[in-house]
């Protein structure tokens, strides 16, 4: 029978019930994520029956394996570093007083107390600030600052369980103090440095936040991968990368948890350290070897937003080894480049980013004699009003929002954004993410536009947004087709190239364009005003522009671009496909360009919008 508590409060049948359920609640995704890492569909969510294929799909994915490499060797070389620091701090604090004791062993804390996201914004302006180029040294330096805390702890912890008496018996026997802690003290502890080292090795491994503020452009790691994979569109392929990490993970802290309690020869701790060290130099040599910065270019971009084999093709022809780096939003990349935090040659901002970018003089203007391929190029898309010179972007793919639906239950046509106000489908409607495509979306609906910048009209289409609230599943700009699939919902506010492919793959889903008119973006290529290798940079410019290469791409990616000739070598169903955006009048397109300081007021009726 259970026993009391202090408090007088008992561990009966429902305490146990409450406790197996909320660890249940906890655990429960850790499963249905490996469960469905064998789907063979395309969603994440809608079983498709049981395959292997995104398994197959994980492994050739080189960008997953460069991920993989960089995680590491990041992880391999962090741990090196934190594990001896971590040690050598545990020992001071365990065997010695000294003036600031009480300070430093409280400093410890603090990478541990301090929120990710603090952490590394902080260690992203110390980098700036001295020049740290962003890579692979930033990254180990950040993560070995905040896991020698969690080693100093571990090691500290056992340090205190540790028999001194052994250590004077040693010193009595005559042995000095050097060889005390060799053969005596390094044994006592040596499953807390060995458990210290696992557990730093896990947390670099898995590390996000602090990574994504101090990544460069050669070193992005598999979680940067798995989460800017996300902003494309989930896949199965997601969960299988995911469920060997979560294998690994568990791994190493079952490890570290069972060497705990054993006994480690000091032979065992000499080596994981001669080990790590041999592994950290190999992958040094090796990436020195087969570094070649004159036939490099450094892309960011969206993740899955150019056909990896397109880039593949570009880098047999060319020779020019490329490292593609990811980010999730316009405003991440923005950060980035204002704060000089960038080493990349080619980006991809939307139209609105490039007029913010180029109005910071933060872009460099492209020799058009070194892409020929520009007289491919549709001629209306080559001076546009957020850059009407046309000297610093050259324009890649564009798109727009529209409305993807369930016709075996959405009767009659679906022409209008007035279906997503329908009480018919009371909380079965999802709307995109996004701030500026709904309040576009509401003030088109009310015969107004985003880009007339007043605050009346915004103030009337926040009303109409919060009206519809009731109506609303969620909004969710990653999860649209998963949600579509299950059942959830019938009809979803999406973007163009992800309702397309739903199509593609599901032809009882359809995708329209409304009469009232979208919201039209051109996402641009562009080279950084300080791009170390600009004429690659030019040289890949021009491939993605040959009409052949634009052709593979848009059927890839399944998003138009303006390239006439690339268009008609496209695939019979893929012209199909994107006929009706290409066909579109573009005077049903909108383009509503940078908003100036009326963003302000638009970001603030957003999240009022959504906090509600």
């Amino acid at each position: 029978m259970a026993r009391a508590n202090d408090l007088r409060i008992g561990t009966g049948a429902w305490l146990r019930l409450t406790t197996w359920i909320s660890v249940a609640f906890l655990f429960l995704p850790i499963p249905v994520l490996i469960i469905y890492s064998f789907n063979a569909g395309r969603q994440v969510t809608y079983w498709e029956g049981f395959s292997l294929k995104w398994y197959a799909a994980a492994l050739a994915d080189r960008d997953i394996w460069t991920g993989v490499r960089n995680s590491l060797l990041i992880a391999v070389a962090s741990t090196a570093i934190a594990t001896v620091l971590g040690t050598t701090a545990a020992l001071a604090l365990g065997k010695y007083t000294f003036r600031g004791r009480r300070l430093f062993q409280n400093l410890i804390y603090v990478p541990i107390i301090l929120p990710e996201i603090i952490f590394g914004l902080s260690l992203l302006a110390l980098f700036v600030l001295v020049r740290a180029p962003l890579g692979f040294l930033t990254i180990t330096c950040a993560h070995a600052t905040f896991s020698l805390s969690f080693v100093a702890l571990i090691v500290l912890a056992k340090l205190h369980q540790f028999d001194a008496r052994l250590e004077e018996a040693s010193l009595d026997l005559g042995a000095d103090r050097w060889e005390t802690f060799w053969r005596v003290v390094l044994p006592g502890i040596a499953p807390g440095i060995v458990s210290g080292a696992m557990f730093a090795f896990t947390l670099s491994l898995d590390d996000f936040v602090v990574t994504l503020f101090t990544a460069g452009a050669d070193s992005t790691t598999l979680p940067l991968r798995i989460y800017s994979l996300i902003r494309y569109g989930m896949t199965p392929e997601l969960n299988a990368v995911s469920t060997v990490l979560i294998l690994v993970t568990l791994g190493a802290l079952a490890a570290g948890h069972h060497l705990q309690g054993r006994s480690v020869s000091r032979r065992v701790v000499l080596g994981l350290g001669g080990g790590m060290a041999v592994v950290v130099a190999g992958m040094l040599l090796v990436s020195t070897v087969m570094s070649d910065d004159d036939n490099t270019l450094n892309l960011y971009n969206y993740a899955g937003y150019i056909d990896d084999e397109v880039l593949a093709g570009f880098q047999r022809e060319t020779g020019i080894r490329i490292n593609a780096n990811f980010y999730n939003d316009n405003e991440e990349l923005l950060s980035r480049m204002a704060m000089g935090a960038c080493d990349y040659d080619v980006v991809v901002p939307s139209d609105y980013m490039v007029s913010i970018l180029s109005g910071l003089g933060l872009l460099a203007p492209i020799d058009a004699a070194n892409v020929p391929n520009l007289r491919y190029v549709d001629p209306r898309f080559r001076h546009m009003p957020f850059e009407p010179t046309g000297t610093r972007y050259v324009p890649y793919a564009y798109g727009c929002a529209g409305i993807s639906y369930n016709s075996a239950e959405v009767a009659g046509p679906v022409d209008s954004w007035q279906i997503l106000f329908d009480e018919r489908f009371r909380g079965r409607i999802l709307m995109l993410d996004d701030m500026r495509e709904c309040l576009g979306l509401a003030l088109r609906l009310q015969g107004h536009s985003l880009a007339n910048r007043d605050p009346a009209e915004l103030a009337g289409a926040t009303q109409l947004l919060r009206a519809q609230r009731p109506l609303v599943l969620r909004y969710d700009s990653n999860t649209t087709s998963e949600t579509l699939l299950s059942g959830e919902a019938c009809l979803a506010h999406n973007w163009s190239g992800t309702g397309l492919r739903l199509r593609q793959e599901h032809p009882e889903f359809g995708f329209a364009l409304p009469r009232e008119g979208v919201s039209m973006f051109v996402d641009c290529l562009c080279i950084p005003r300080d791009a170390r290798h600009k004429r690659n940079a030019e040289r890949l410019l021009d491939y993605l522009l040959r009409p052949d290469v634009a052709a593979r791409n848009m059927a890839s990616i399944l998003y138009p671009m303006p390239n006439p000739e690339g268009r008609r070598q496209l695939p019979e169903e893929t012209a199909k496909l994107l006929g009706p955006i290409f066909d579109m009048d573009l005077a049903r397109f909108e383009l509503i360009g940078e908003l100036g300081e009326f963003n302000k007021q638009v970001d603030r009726a957003w999240t009022e919008l959504r906090s509600e």
